[in-house]
C-alpha cells in the first residue's frame, strides 16, 4: 500500500502576477500556469477513470489506494479552479475568453474519453500522465524549486506537487494490476503525454500573447533533470514505488499534513 494521506487544504490567492521576467523564466512560469489552467479539466476526467477502474479491480490494498489518490486529486482541482480565476482575470477580456474557449474544448475531449474509450486506453492516459507528471515533480524537488514564492500561485504548487509524488505508484498499479502490457503503456502513454502538453502549450503561448512576448520553451537544469527522469520512465523496469524521493518532499508532505490537521 503507498503511503498517501488525504490533505483537505483550501489557499487564498491574493497575490499580484508580475511577468516582468527574462525569456527562460518567463517560458517556465507561463508553462507552470498553463498546467494549472489544465487541472480542472484533466483531473475530474482521472477521478472518472478511477471510478471505473475500481470496479475490476481486485486488490483491496490498490483500491483503498485509488480512493486516495482520487481524493487527492479531488482538492488539487479544486484549488486550481480558484487560483485560474485570478489568473484569467490577470489579462484582457479576449485573452481570458481564449483561455477559457481552449478549456472548453479541452473539457470535451476528456468527456469523450471518458464516454467513447476503453478502461485500458484510459488507464494508460492516466499511468502515462502521472508518469510525466512526477518525473517533473522530482526535478523541482532536486533544484529547490518547490518553494513557496518559487511561481504565482505560492503554495499551491509544493503542496500539489508534493502529492503527485506521494501517489506517483497508484496509476501505475492499476495499469499493470487491469492491462500490464508494456508496448501499449508507452505507446498510448506518450500520446496522452503529447495530447495534454499541446494543451499546456497553448494556454502558455496565448498568454505571451496577451503579454505581448513570444513564448520561448525553457532549458534550465532543472527542465533537463525532469527529461532524464522522464525517459526513465519508457524502461521495461520502470516501477514507481522504486523511485528514491528527496528529502524534501517529505518535509513538505509532512508540513502540509500539519497544517491540514490544524
Amino acid at each position: 500500500m503507498a503511503d498517501i494521506t488525504v490533505r483537505k487544504i483550501r489557499f487564498e490567492f491574493d497575490e499580484r502576477f508580475d511577468f516582468d521576467l527574462e525569456d527562460q523564466e518567463l517560458g517556465l512560469t507561463l508553462s507552470s500556469m498553463g498546467l494549472s489552467l489544465t487541472m480542472p479539466h484533466l483531473e475530474p476526467y482521472l477521478i472518472r477513470t478511477m471510478k471505473v477502474a475500481l470496479k475490476e479491480i481486485t486488490d483491496p490494498v490498490l483500491a483503498e489506494d485509488v480512493r486516495r489518490f482520487s481524493q487527492q486529486e479531488g482538492h488539487h482541482f479544486r484549488n486550481h479552479a480558484d487560483f485560474n480565476v485570478k489568473l484569467r482575470g490577470h489579462f484582457e477580456p479576449d485573452v481570458g475568453a481564449e483561455l477559457e474557449r481552449i478549456e472548453a474544448e479541452m473539457e470535451a475531449d476528456y468527456q469523450r474519453f471518458s464516454q467513447e474509450k476503453s478502461l485500458r486506453w484510459n488507464a494508460a492516459y492516466a499511468e502515462g500522465f502521472e508518469a510525466m507528471t512526477c518525473s517533473g515533480a522530482l526535478a523541482m524537488a532536486e533544484h529547490g524549486i518547490l518553494e513557496a514564492d518559487a511561481t504565482p500561485g505560492g503554495e499551491l504548487w509544493p503542496w500539489h506537487m508534493a502529492e503527485e509524488i506521494e501517489h506517483r505508484t497508484v496509476a501505475f498499479g492499476v495499469f499493470e494490476h487491469l492491462v500490464g502490457r508494456y508496448f501499449y503503456r508507452v505507446v498510448f502513454g506518450a500520446r496522452a503525454q503529447w495530447h495534454y502538453l499541446s494543451y499546456v502549450r497553448r494556454f502558455a503561448k496565448t498568454m505571451a500573447r496577451g503579454l505581448g512576448r513570444e513564448l520561448v520553451s525553457p532549458r534550465t537544469p532543472m527542465t533537463r533533470a525532469a527529461g532524464r527522469n522522464y525517459l526513465r520512465t519508457w524502461s521495461p523496469r520502470y516501477d514507481p514505488a522504486k523511485i528514491v524521493i528527496p528529502p524534501a518532499v517529505d518535509a513538505l508532505l509532512a508540513r502540509y499534513s500539519a497544517r491540514a490537521a490544524s
